[in-house]
């Protein structure tokens, strides 16, 4: 039985790896693509992201809302990002998150007037809401974030692809060594939403984040394609402020998906990671860095 365990565990852990580097090569090949072929590309990933996140929310969700709730939020996650991405680069330049932002509002307005004629209960009209707004409006953030000027459009997202996993991998490693040190005794941080996270975790995490931003720094600092004048010397300050609230930000939102599954009563939110998840598992804490590094970089451009 012993050794039945042991090779489950272990083909887990290869499935969840290749998993994993799949998912990493493909983010990679836009990164690849938006600096050598044409940036626009990238935005191919975010709307990838954006509607499968937006869809696995409203799937979550439906059955404590209401069926027109379901397809109303998924043709808003849908929607948002290739609105946006048509009133940026063809119709209005510069406007394109107006546009965003109002493809969401008439969401919103969409699933109100559904409510009412559908004759919804006031307890469930919240559920309704949360897959238009979680993951979908923060996720124009990033599509925002890869259409900045030149450089900046190339290191802001770079950031936020980085600074995300690194404070999962760090939150992950030292709250785990944390809590075998104090033999199982760590402080929990959020108990009720997340178990097994704890403050050491979450302390590991922001170190994470910094160590991912200032990473890129240095890369950035060595290579002048990359590298932006941020008005800030020494210019690693600003990087370590962008590591430190992204990582914040990160477990915000990894906090918050995990609420959301407690609350519907699931582990996971798809399938499409096999031993990930779903996208909305990849992205829960990307989605909200990615709010905090467009505001970050709009404050220095």
């Amino acid at each position: 039985m012993e050794n039945v365990k042991k090779t489950s565990s272990g083909k887990e852990l290869l499935i969840r790896t290749i998993s994993g580097a799949v998912y990493i090569a493909i983010v990679a090949g836009f990164f690849l693509l938006r600096k050598f072929v044409d940036d626009r590309l990238f935005q191919i990933l975010v709307f990838f992201l954006t509607a499968m996140a937006t869809f696995e929310v409203a799937r979550a969700v439906k059955p404590y809302s209401d069926k027109y709730n379901f397809i109303i939020a998924v043709i808003v996650g849908v929607a948002i990002i290739p609105v946006y991405c048509v009133f940026e680069y063809f119709v209005m330049p510069g406007y394109g998150f107006l546009f965003g932002i109002n493809t969401v509002v008439l969401g919103v307005i969409a699933w109100v007037v559904a409510s009412i004629f559908t004759n919804i209960e006031l307890k469930t009209l919240r559920w309704g809401i949360i897959p238009i707004v979680y993951p979908t409006l923060f996720m124009l953030t990033l599509a925002i974030c890869s259409n900045f000027t030149a450089k900046y459009a190339f290191i802001s997202t770079l950031l936020i692809f980085v600074i995300s996993p690194c404070t999962d991998v760090f939150a992950y490693l030292v709250g785990m060594i944390y809590s075998k040190i104090r033999k199982g005794k760590a402080k929990k941080l959020c108990p009720s939403i997340s178990p097994k996270k704890t403050w050491a975790g979450a302390i590991g995490g922001l170190i994470g984040g910094i160590i991912g931003a200032l990473v890129i720094y240095f890369i950035a600092k060595s290579f002048s394609s990359i590298y932006v004048y941020v008005g800030i010397k020494p210019a690693w300050i600003f990087y370590v402020l962008v590591g430190f609230g992204g990582a914040i930000f990160t477990q915000a939102g990894d906090l918050i998906e995990s609420l959301l599954k407690r609350k519907v009563g699931i582990k996971d939110m798809g399938k499409i990671m096999p031993g990930h998840g779903g996208a909305m598992d990849r992205i829960d804490g990307l989605s909200l860095a990615s709010v905090f590094v467009m505001i970050m970089f709009f404050a220095v451009m």
